[in-house]
């Protein structure tokens, strides 16, 4: 009995291990592109089922609506992608505005220092 239950409690746990393992893409510009690819594949797919029974015109249309669907998902992709650089410039920018107000804090004190006097009181002590 107790190794039916091991052995039921290890096959379950490998049962569930490949549905642990997959996690959710957290990258939406490569999702967007990626159902841009398949949008397309799939429009050229139904164009040329329609091309193979002579259907020109049908062909013609399944192509730029594929085309056209496309070209939506790859444009969402680049504005995902635009804004993680945007962000990320962001925060670049905000880090070196800090250190550019902290150093001309510190040059702006030494001037008023050496201005005021204290300067000359520091080095004659």
């Amino acid at each position: 009995m107790k190794k039916f239950i091991v052995s039921s409690i290890l096959g379950l746990s490998l049962a569930a291990l490949p549905v642990l393992a997959q996690q959710p893409s957290t990258d939406k510009a490569a999702d967007e592109y990626d159902k841009s690819g398949k949008k397309m594949k799939k429009g050229a797919k139904e164009a040329g089922t329609a091309m193979k029974h002579g259907e020109v015109v049908a062909s013609g249309k399944e192509i730029g609506k594929a085309t056209g669907s496309s070209a939506k998902h790859a444009a969402k992709g680049t504005v995902e992608g635009a804004k993680v650089v945007g962000d990320k410039t962001e925060d670049v920018v905000e880090k070196s505005a800090h250190e550019t107000k902290k150093g001309a804090k510190k040059v702006g004190n030494t001037v008023k220092d050496a201005v005021d006097g204290k300067d000359e009181q520091k080095t004659s002590k």
